[in-house]
């Protein structure tokens, strides 16, 4: 795991209300109604307790990037758009490995 890790991108977020930091692995990102996206996975040495988080991307006072929750309003269609996609690129993966 530990050499995993070292090739993984680790961000770590700060629960704002409990102090509580967990730390993520950033696995993938998106674009969704001009917006961006980063796909996140808890990084634990179990993978049936793996959760996976989506985040919007905003930018910083000084530009830099930073990591939002995602509007409850927006989270499900967010999630589903995501889905979606994972679903095409291993439809797309299925067809290349058959030619």
């Amino acid at each position: 795991m530990d050499e995993e890790m070292n090739e993984m991108n680790i961000v770590t977020l700060v629960d704002e209300e409990t102090g509580e930091e967990m730390e993520f692995a950033l696995v993938d990102g998106f674009d969704y109604k001009d917006k961006s996206y980063s796909v996140l996975v808890t990084v634990t040495d179990n993978e049936d307790e793996a959760e996976m988080v989506i985040m919007e991307e905003v930018e910083g006072e000084e530009g830099e990037i930073l990591l939002a929750s995602i509007d409850e309003g927006l989270e499900d269609e967010i999630y589903d758009h995501y889905d979606e996609l994972c679903d095409e690129y291993f439809d797309d993966e299925d067809e290349s490995e058959e030619a």
